[in-house]
């Protein structure tokens, strides 16, 4: 039967920082696209490219929240 280390490794409770931010530039650029697209950015021909453009913003956002989760959870397993 194995015991766990009695030392606690330091760099396993920090959050990956690059993660963070690359999940919150992911959410914010996606959300500023589609909330208040500019003039030149691609627009969708018909409603089936909208509807894929849309899951491509939602699916980004998703990515994003993703990376900020893993980015953060050693500071909440840390918390508990």
């Amino acid at each position: 039967m194995e015991t766990e280390p009695a030392h606690v490794d330091l760099k396993a409770q920090k959050p990956v920082i690059w993660r963070v931010l690359l999940g919150v530039l992911l959410i914010y650029i996606n959300a500023k696209n589609y909330l208040a697209p500019a003039p030149n950015l691609l627009k969708a021909s018909n409603s089936t490219e909208q509807v894929g453009m849309n899951l491509g913003y939602f699916a980004m956002i998703g990515v994003g929240c993703w990376l900020i989760y893993t980015g953060t959870r050693p500071v909440w397993k840390r918390l508990r």
